[in-house]
């Protein structure tokens, strides 16, 4: 049967429904990458205008000022005494150049279309940045330093792998770099030669932060399940001098002040985050700021600490803090006021709850449940992507959908989640990988086993799409229907079509397609089984997608004779706001006359 590819247009909202209520969640608009300069100004990115782009503000709560009109997404990511340095790419491919933002507008500073220019950290003297870029798009990172006045990229070192650039010497003569191989990430000091001296060998996870003059401040598992924050000094990089977070818990994110005297820890608390200030002497925790229960966003732009910054005098932390009512806005510490109010989601919004689950071997699975009251309801099942990841009471827009609508959503968090351990996370690896699919399984068997659910759908994105297929071919009977946003299909085809960066960083976790895995990666591939296939499917993908090739939902929607929607000027996700609304409303559409 052949598939049935649709051009997305604005949504289509049953007459059944509150229209003005769906049309108001269907598009999320967000403030995000807080970036104060001295002034006093707070810059920030937001797409509350349709995509992303860099806006200003003078005060809380003041009027936004756009800073700069371009047709793709802009991120603020420094200020230089040459203007406001900003990463920018085109339809989402994630493929960042750099450039200026100054009194005569946007100057390039990079030129190669191919290439990522990535994690720049600025020098001690500000007139130029650390980076890594892969020229023409090449497999391997090159790792040198971006002049800032001319443009000028001066390499240091071509290790091989995917690297990233963390932090400075204080005399700006060394660097700490960072090799990454999905979970397993490796720190080494830089020297001026291209030499590099590995720190703390016997980690698995090693995250350089910052350079402090008593050594380099790391986030790292070394002798513990979890990620924490400590010192190496560079001399004996063998071991740690000091530790300053030691709990059973995840850290998300680091910010250092730029005196180097305090630091912001973001720390998961399970499906919320707290965060912390600590005082980089001691390592006492000074303060914890006091806003309402949510989470510091995270997206393809950075991690949780790249959405917080210091004030220059360091007496203020501004971070992008989501709550499960509401989409990202920018808080200030200390006080917890509200500087930007990009969005107003409708009244009456349900907040999850905390529960869990028991799986086929006996392992207890957590999930996040939104439930809008005792009534048996049809319930979807929605994974998170990754698999390096973890579903957390961030503002969930499918969540608040399905709710007004009448669907529950219950979102489990599979062996192989982050933020429990990485014994936890490790259950899934490589030939492990079906049983978190089992895991999936077994969420709906329970929604239907209590009688919580009469009807089940699964519903996923990236890896959560890939589960979202694997869960249908694992028991077809058992779902009602599938919505796949940019999930993977076949894996050898993922990787053959794939980045040739992006495949570096991800066969540790999934496993060689060339190698021993070879075979158990066939087997998994739902595309293999599509066949058996029941369920009514609708994909989603973006054109532009760097992490997961569209060829990935082409083949399975022409397989199943699926329906499907691409869209031309997206990436990984969708990101424009008439994009959603579309991507959304069809969504909504579609489970509706299946579920309903």
């Amino acid at each position: 049967m052949p598939s049935s590819e649709r051009t997305p247009h604005a949504a289509s909202i049953p007459a059944s429904v509150d229209r003005a209520r769906i049309e108001k969640l269907l598009a999320v608009a967000r403030a995000t990458r807080p970036l104060p300069d001295p002034a006093g100004l707070l810059y920030y990115s937001s797409n509350v205008g349709g995509h992303a782009q860099v806006y200003r503000q003078a005060a809380p709560g003041a009027g936004r000022e756009l800073v700069l009109a371009t047709a793709d997404r802009l991120v603020p990511h420094a200020h230089t005494p040459f203007g406001l340095l900003v990463r920018a790419d085109a339809g989402g491919n994630e493929t960042w150049q750099l450039a200026l933002i100054g009194e005569a507008g946007l100057r390039p500073l990079t030129s190669d279309a191919n290439a990522i220019h990535q994690s720049p950290v600025m020098h001690p003297s500000r007139h130029s940045a650390g980076l890594a870029w892969n020229p023409g798009g090449q497999a391997d990172m090159v790792l040198g330093v971006l002049d800032l006045q001319s443009g000028a990229l001066t390499s240091w070192a071509e290790p091989g792998g995917y690297w990233t650039w963390s932090a400075w010497s204080p005399d700006g003569a060394r660097a700490a770099v960072t090799k990454v191989m999905g979970t397993p990430t490796e720190a080494y000091v830089l020297d001026r030669d291209g030499g590099l001296t590995r720190l703390l060998p016997s980690a698995l996870r090693v995250i350089p932060v910052e350079w402090l003059g008593e050594g380099i401040l790391v986030a790292t598992d070394s002798g513990r399940d979890f990620l924490g924050l400590a010192v190496v000094d560079p001399e004996r990089p063998d071991e740690i001098a000091r530790r300053l977070f030691d709990e059973p818990r995840d850290l998300e994110g680091v910010v250092v002040d730029d005196a180097r005297l305090k630091a912001a820890l973001v720390v998961n608390e399970g499906v919320y985050d707290a965060i912390r200030i600590i005082d980089l002497a001691s390592g006492d925790a000074v303060d914890r700021a006091l806003l309402p229960a949510g989470v510091v966003i995270a997206d393809h732009t950075g991690d949780p600490g790249y959405h917080a910054a210091w004030s220059h005098d360091g007496t203020r932390l501004f971070v992008s803090w989501e709550r499960p009512r509401q989409p990202a806005e920018i808080y200030e510490w200390p006080g917890g006021t509200r500087w930007t109010f990009t969005s107003d989601p409708p009244p009456g919004l349900i907040e999850p709850v905390e529960t869990s689950y028991t799986s086929f071997d006996g392992l207890t699975v957590p999930a996040l449940y939104y439930r809008i009251d005792e009534t048996p309801r049809p319930t979807v099942v929605q994974f998170h992507g990754g698999p390096e990841g973890q579903s957390r009471a961030g503002y969930q827009p499918q969540a608040h959908l399905m709710n007004a609508v009448g669907f529950n959503l219950f979102l489990p968090n599979v062996r192989g989640s982050t933020g429990y351990g990485m014994r936890f996370q490790s259950l899934d690896d490589k030939t492990l990988r079906w049983n978190g699919v089992i895991d999936g399984c077994e969420a709906a068997r329970h929604l239907r086993r209590t009688g919580l659910a009469t009807k089940t759908a699964a519903h996923g994105g990236s890896y959560g799409g890939f589960m979202t297929l694997a869960v249908l071919v694992e028991d077809p009977d058992l779902w009602d229907a599938g919505v796949d946003v940019v999930g993977i299909a076949d894996w050898h085809t993922f990787f053959e079509h794939m980045p040739p960066w992006r495949g570096v960083l991800r066969v540790n976790e999934y496993g060689d397609p060339t190698g021993a895995e070879s075979e158990f990666l066939r087997r998994i591939s739902p595309i293999h089984r599509a066949s058996s296939i029941k369920a009514p499917l609708l994909v989603i993908h973006g054109r532009n997608d760097p992490r997961v090739p569209v060829g990935e939902s082409i083949q399975i929607a022409e397989a199943v004779g699926a329906e499907i929607l691409i869209f031309e000027d997206e990436g990984h996700g969708i990101a424009r706001l008439d994009n959603q609304v579309a991507a959304n409303g069809r969504m909504l559409a579609f489970l509706l006359e299946h579920l309903g």
